[in-house]
């Protein structure tokens, strides 16, 4: 399971080209994510010319010593935590705390654009074999109707839902099967072999004062929702299988 939880500000230009303005936040997470990582972005720009590469700017990868555990990112404008292997929330809203305080104690922003979290769980190998065993019929839909498709093989069949909460928030799901080396998303890595994937996003883009006890209870609440919605759509023997500690 990949986790990332994000906050959004308005841009501050000085931490794309100034290192020495980074420091003190690095100083401040440097115990937790000794290995720094710059990282130039690209991007395209289409126009009369046609497509044409553009330079996007830096990103600060702060990591652990295992870079596949947890990851702190930092850009203009937002800064998120990440795993690829990810276990606990708890681990999660702990460590995303004292990311926010170190990044309100630095940069003292005022405004937040955005708060995010995002859980992608991906099925491969033997468990794509009885994915009607794991995964809810009303979420699978045909490709999981395995005696109505006989031997007809689902190559690519992709979902995606949004969900407009009572509070303005949003939830959007993504979920199906992909071919092996395929994405739906610059942001998710394509897997070597074909899978099933499970992507909940639910965030809100509402601007509001920079708050981290405001922060912290939303980020609280969106991994409930993201759970609740989860646990709709696994059965229990998915539990079994893989596990779904909160």
């Amino acid at each position: 399971m990949n986790v990332i939880a994000q906050v959004r500000f308005p841009p501050v230009m000085k931490i794309e080209s100034d290192p020495g303005f980074v420091a003190p936040f690095q100083e401040a997470i440097r115990k937790d994510y000794p290995i720094l990582r710059p990282e130039r972005q690209l991007g395209v720009l289409i126009g009369s010319g046609g497509v044409q590469p553009q330079d996007a700017g830096t990103l600060w990868r702060f990591e652990t010593k295992d870079p596949e555990a947890w990851q702190v990112t930092l850009a203009p404008t937002f800064v998120a935590l990440s795993a690829k292997r990810y276990t606990r929330r708890s681990d999660l809203l702990a460590r995303f705390t004292v990311v926010l305080h170190a990044l309100e104690s630095w940069l003292s922003p005022n405004v937040c654009d955005r708060i995010g979290v995002r859980y992608v769980d991906r099925v491969s190998g033997d468990g794509l074999a009885h994915l009607s065993k794991l995964v809810r019929p009303e979420v699978l839909g045909v490709a999981g109707d395995e005696e109505a498709m006989g031997q007809v093989e689902v190559v690519h069949a992709l979902s995606d839902s949004l969900f407009r909460l009572e509070d303005s928030s949003e939830l959007r799901g993504r979920w199906g099967t992909l071919p092996s080396g395929a994405t739906y998303d610059p942001g998710i890595e394509p897997a070597r072999t074909p899978s099933w994937v499970l992507d909940l996003d639910h965030y809100t883009s509402k601007q509001e004062d920079f708050d981290l006890a405001v922060i912290g209870g939303k980020i609280n609440e969106f991994c409930d929702r993201i759970y609740t919605f989860f646990r709709w759509v696994v059965t229990d023997d998915f539990l079994n299988e893989f596990g779904a500690d909160q």
